[in-house]
């Protein structure tokens, strides 16, 4: 017996749709679906989309940097990010680690451009359109003229679905978490008169979802200790 060599699974918005309506009895055997149904069925996916997005994926972190001018604290990052989850200042290919400020302890600094120097510390501002990231202390011409650079990661937007004809901007191994939670979603606008299958619908999507989730990290270790140089 062969196998089919392929390792690509990407349905379209439509077969998650159909998918979705096929858990609950619905579009079975022929049956069409209608426009509408098409349309609730976007609207359902494209909300899963934003809740997935909210939560850190391993696809969805990026790399990003900005280019450092003197005196100036404030940067604007890609309109995909989120959340950045992390910078680093670079000189001569070695990076350093930047340390969080929250927004509170980043605008409290009495010194924002004044005292210019070598950026350690960053806070990033999430908007609904473009986020900033804010260094502490603002880069001075000594560091911008000895050619340091920032980086960062951070966590992108998902792409929504505008076509059925689409396909989704994530893993092909969330299809089933997406399809059941979905169908999930679809069942307050199509209610199940059959009790037993709205509880399997209920379990099933959050079985999927769990056993992702549970996936969707990194296999290395977490350590911790104490930050005995918060100010380097």
């Amino acid at each position: 017996m062969t196998t089919s060599g392929t390792i690509t699974y990407q349905p379209t918005a439509a077969e998650f749709i159909e998918g979705m309506f096929a858990i609950l009895g619905i579009g079975q055997e022929g049956e069409a679906l209608t426009p509408r149904m098409y349309n609730d069925g976007l609207r359902a996916l494209n909300g899963l989309i934003q809740t997935y997005s909210a939560h850190p994926h391993l696809w969805t972190a990026v790399e990003g940097s900005v280019t450092l001018v003197a005196d100036t604290p404030s940067y604007i990052v890609s309109p995909r990010a989120l959340r950045v989850t992390s910078v680093r200042r670079r000189l001569n290919g070695i990076d350093v680690p930047m340390r969080e400020f929250s927004r509170q302890e980043y605008f409290d600094q009495p010194n924002k451009t004044v005292s210019s120097s070598i950026p350690v510390n960053f806070y990033f501002d999430p908007k609904v359109a473009d986020g900033t990231i804010y260094l502490w202390p603002a880069p001075s011409s000594q560091t911008v003229a000895a050619g340091y650079t920032v980086n960062y990661t951070y966590v992108r937007f998902m792409d929504v679905v505008t076509a059925t004809n689409e396909t989704l901007d994530l893993p092909q191994q969330w299809a089933e978490p997406i399809m059941w939670n979905g169908a999930k979603r679809l069942m307050t606008q199509y209610p199940v008169n059959d009790g037993q299958l709205a509880q399997i619908v209920l379990s099933q999507a959050a079985e999927y979802e769990a056993r992702l989730m549970q996936w969707d990290n990194e296999p290395a270790s977490l350590y911790m200790q104490p930050d005995t140089q918060a100010w380097r």
